[in-house]
């Protein structure tokens, strides 16, 4: 049979235990409220880049594998997206985030909201209500957009 300091060991063991897996939870949930903060100031700093025509910041928020899915449903490379800015092909007079989610999975995350533009895409009108996702990783050690995909709201 178990003495009293016998059990007191078992049951200080397995507190302690209980401990350590809430405090992993914790520091699990902890990290992710911080990658979803991460990401909302992110899709913040994309949305005046776009709006000021800042390649540089561009630059640094697309992946250099960038996907981008435009609204008629053309794949674009991180170059030719710079190139579309650079030339003023695409442009924005305003962009309206709301609606705004963010999802986090370990070392990716997934952002989706509805964006209202006034813009143009490639030389060509492209104003109006969206759904957009987009999806962010780590590729050089910071949160980076390498993936879009725009939809109309009709």
């Amino acid at each position: 049979m178990f003495s009293h300091l016998a059990r007191f060991i078992v049951v200080a063991g397995v507190i302690a235990l209980l401990v350590a897996v809430n405090s992993q939870a914790l520091v699990a949930r902890s990290s992710s409220d911080d990658v979803q903060k991460q990401i909302n100031d992110l899709l913040d700093q994309y949305t005046k880049a776009l709006l000021d025509k800042d390649s540089a910041a561009l630059d640094r928020i697309w992946a250099d594998d960038l996907s981008f899915i435009n609204l008629r449903g053309e794949l674009l490379s991180k170059q030719n997206r710079m190139d579309n800015i650079k030339t003023g092909a695409t442009a924005f007079k305003s962009i309206e985030l709301t609606d705004k989610k963010v999802r986090v999975y370990g070392e990716a995350a997934v952002a989706t909201c509805k964006v209202v533009l006034e813009a143009q895409y490639s030389g060509q009108e492209g104003s109006g209500p969206y759904r957009v996702t987009t999806v962010w990783a780590r590729p050089k050690g910071s949160w980076q957009m390498v993936a879009v995909q725009m939809t109309r709201i009709e």
